[in-house]
């Protein structure tokens, strides 16, 4: 076998360079592609420039999607004609122009049910709070009688025009911005739901008074009136979902639907069945990221579940927990705690 010339060992040399260049431009695209998108739930500081400088560094940090808090504690951020301002300046004006420029996609996070925090937090009660509204247990008691969290009804009509007026701004002003629904629930830390309407629904429809069925019968098994009043809770949250998307869809909105939903089953919130939601994040929130593989096993793996985790004191680092998550078979994920560095 005759010895290579100079020519020849340099032609080889360069087609084998070139098969090592075009596999790293496989392999980088290929780590591109299921990188997936990640999606960072923020509250906007107190100043516009503030603000700017928090979504750069949310894009520079890797971020693809911001999950806005839009509407809370009762109040928007934009200039609102339903509810007053909870910021002394248009946080969603400044994102959507600072999302367009920075290619991130926005989302308007909105707390669907969650409208008054508790007295000792010293947050001014919202004009929209009335307590003829809030969600009640079965001996009357709001939600504030027993956690943190002024929680409206999802039977209270008066709730839903307003919650379906803010939805409808949003859509019309912004298109393009995505709709984010949060605290599209019941409080867990009691059975709740006996609002007047709901009980008075409940009523026409089966011909029970909620207030007086027994949750419990024989052999601790869940009787079957307490049955048909938790599927009647539970499609009240739903409706009201269907009605927010479908407010949102008529009004104009053109971007993603999604919610921020329990991990693990909640009977009265069956995101599953909502129609029209684009993407469901549970807040899963765990210490340890070899976790996930347990958490995650009810969940269909894909792109529309979007495993929430958490980031800060006590927790992974984002990159290792994004890497587990992502090994599972979810390429989408959203991450709560995360703070700019020089925050």
């Amino acid at each position: 076998m005759r010895p290579l010339t100079s020519r020849q060992v340099a032609c080889a040399t360069l087609r084998g360079m070139r098969k090592i260049i075009m596999l790293a431009a496989c392999l980088s695209s290929g780590a591109l592609a299921q990188s997936g998108r990640t999606a960072v739930w923020l509250r906007p500081p107190n100043t516009a420039a503030e603000l700017e400088r928090t979504l750069v560094q949310a894009r520079q940090a890797g971020f693809t999607d911001v999950l806005l808090e839009g509407f809370y504690h009762g109040r928007a951020v934009w200039s609102s004609n339903v509810a007053p301002m909870k910021l002394p300046y248009d946080a969603l004006k400044v994102a959507a122009r600072v999302a367009d420029r920075e290619g991130l996609r926005l989302n308007v996070w909105m707390e669907t049910m969650y409208w008054r925090p508790a007295a000792k937090f010293g947050v001014p009660v919202t004009p929209l709070w009335r307590d003829d509204a809030a969600t009640r247990t079965r001996d009357g008691r709001a939600s504030l009688d027993v956690s943190n969290l002024g929680f409206v009804d999802p039977a209270d009509e008066g709730v839903r025009r307003t919650l379906d007026a803010l939805v409808r701004e949003v859509a019309t002003a912004y298109p393009k911005v995505g709709l984010h629904l949060d605290y599209l629930r019941y409080p867990r830390e009691d059975d709740f739901g006996f609002h007047p309407a709901a009980v008075d629904g409940f009523r026409a429809q089966s011909g029970l008074d909620a207030r007086r069925i027994a949750k419990y019968g024989e052999g601790g098994r869940v009787t079957p009136e307490w049955q048909a009043w938790s599927r009647y809770r539970r499609d009240l949250i739903t409706s009201l979902a269907e009605q927010l998307i479908g407010a949102y869809r008529s009004a104009g909105g053109q971007g993603q639907v999604s919610a921020a939903v329990f991990s693990g089953l909640d009977p009265l919130q069956d995101w599953r069945s909502w129609p029209g939601l684009d993407a469901a994040m549970p807040m899963l929130y765990l210490p340890s990221a070899g976790l996930y593989r347990l958490a995650l096993l009810p969940y269909e793996r894909g792109a529309r579940v979007w495993p929430g985790i958490q980031v800060g004191p006590g927790r992974p680092a984002l990159a290792e927990q994004l890497r587990v998550v992502r090994s599972l078979g979810f390429p989408n994920v959203a991450v709560f705690g995360w703070t700019p560095p020089d925050a």
